[in-house]
């Protein structure tokens, strides 16, 4: 995962890396379309597929990664997979515990370029992995890294203050509100979903998109869990001024 976009010549070089390393493996792209340097970005999408990847998987994060020489490069064990990035806080964007081990790359470069660590350091340090190699023969054990805090939903007996941190291909707004903190607060009361957009407001969940008419909005919690606002063969996030960051805030009656 990127945020290097398909135009550029970047991406090939890293897969030509990879496969240059004579390892039989596969190579999944999750997403090359990260907004720049957004390392939330990158989170929420690594954490809404994480656990669709079996044991064993390797996730290269090329975003903001730095040179190779402006700070620590990682590879974090973590639920049966492997996580390499740099030390930005990006791991402390996914997880919900304690990695099982880290270490800070120590691989020789085989080139002087320190300008393209994704290419150079972690594609390597990838297919030692995926070769069976562990990780403290690809690193040092370290015990402390950047951490970062996500954007938390903000609750109170009556209401979710939360907020949308993802705009997908659809125009599909999704939040940070999850389907258990929604119950939790929500106690099958009734509600209201307000937004930016005034006269807009929603008091029904549905289960999938063709619930709601065509260009009718809905609600709906997603394949992550995750509160989503959506119009039936529309775009919500345009038509409902729903960009990246807008509050939401969910409203339960006593």
């Amino acid at each position: 995962m990127t945020d290097l976009g398909y135009d550029d010549y970047y991406l090939s070089m890293i897969k030509a890396k990879i496969y240059s390393q004579d390892i039989d493996c596969q190579v999944i792209d999750i997403s090359h379309e990260i907004e720049k340097f957004n390392l939330a970005e990158a989170a929420f999408v690594l954490k809404s597929v994480m656990s669709s990847f079996p044991k064993g998987t390797i996730h290269i994060i090329g975003v903001s990664p730095g040179a190779v020489d402006e700070g620590r490069h990682l590879a974090f064990s973590y639920l049966n997979q492997y996580i390499i990035s740099a030390d930005n806080g990006f791991f402390s964007l996914i997880a919900d515990h304690h990695p099982d081990m880290v270490v800070e790359l120590n691989l020789k470069l085989e080139t002087d370029d320190v300008n393209f660590p994704t290419r150079d350091l972690y594609a390597p340090a990838a297919a030692l992995l995926a070769r069976g190699i562990t990780l403290e023969v690809i690193g040092n054990q370290i015990t402390d890294h950047q951490r970062r805090a996500m954007l938390q939903p903000v609750i109170g007996d009556g209401y979710i203050k939360g907020s949308i941190t993802y705009v997908d291909n659809y125009g599909n707004a999704i939040s940070n509100i999850s389907k258990e903190l929604f119950s939790r607060i929500g106690k099958n009361r009734t509600f209201i979903i307000g937004f930016v957009q005034q006269g807009y407001d929603m008091n029904h969940i549905d289960i999938r998109y063709s619930d709601a008419s065509e260009g009718d909005r809905l609600a709906l919690f997603n394949s992550a869990g995750l509160l989503e606002i959506a119009i039936n063969h529309g775009n919500a996030s345009n038509l409902l001024g729903l960009e990246k960051g807008e509050t939401l805030i969910i409203s339960f009656d006593d």
